[in-house]
Order: C-alpha cells, then structure tokens, then sequence
C-alpha cells in the first residue's frame, strides 16, 4: 500500500472522518441515561445487549453523516472506518466504551 488515495471514496475519508470525529465529541459529553435515551432516539432502537448497543451505536454517529462508501464497526481498538482495504480507528470515549461494553 502505498498510502496515496486510489479512489474518489479514499478522497473523502478526511471529511468522513472529521464528521464522525465531531458526533463522537458530542456524544462523550452526555451522561449514561442521556447517552441511552439519545442513541435510542437517534437509532430507533431499544438496545438489550451488548451487540444491539454496538449497532444503535454506529447507527446514531453515522446519523446525517454522508459516509461516501466508508463503513463503520466497533472493534476492541474504537471505531473503525473502512473501505476496501483501508481502515483507520478512532478512539471511543469512556462513556461510549462502557456503553457498549458487555
């Protein structure tokens, strides 16, 4: 890999980034109970266990973000963004770790 982009969706990875990076900020200020309510309003999910919270997760930072092809995951390292074979991780916030751990 030679680290330059070899597409237009590489092209896009920093304001994909720098949008996810912002909803993360956001969501590392709200407590426990408002972290809840919030991803269960922003996802339309009542998450019950660990996977479910994973999901509502991703699903409420990618909310009203266009992702340009990029997709999301959560892994032991944070978020994941990736494409093709490019990926790049973002440190989750406490309350957002403990949110989704099990």
């Amino acid at each position: 890999m030679t680290g330059r982009p070899h597409d237009l969706t590489d092209l896009y990875l920093a304001p994909v980034v720098l949008g996810i990076d912002a909803r993360l900020e956001d969501l590392s200020t709200l407590s426990a109970d408002d972290l809840v309510f919030r991803v269960a309003l922003e996802s339309d999910v009542e998450a019950r266990d660990s996977a479910e919270r994973r999901s509502a997760l991703i699903e409420t930072v990618q909310r009203g973000l266009e992702l340009h092809g990029w997709t999301l995951a959560i892994n032991d390292r944070g978020l994941v963004i990736s494409h093709a074979d490019h990926a790049v991780s973002l440190g989750l916030p406490p309350n957002l770790r403990e949110f989704v751990s099990d």
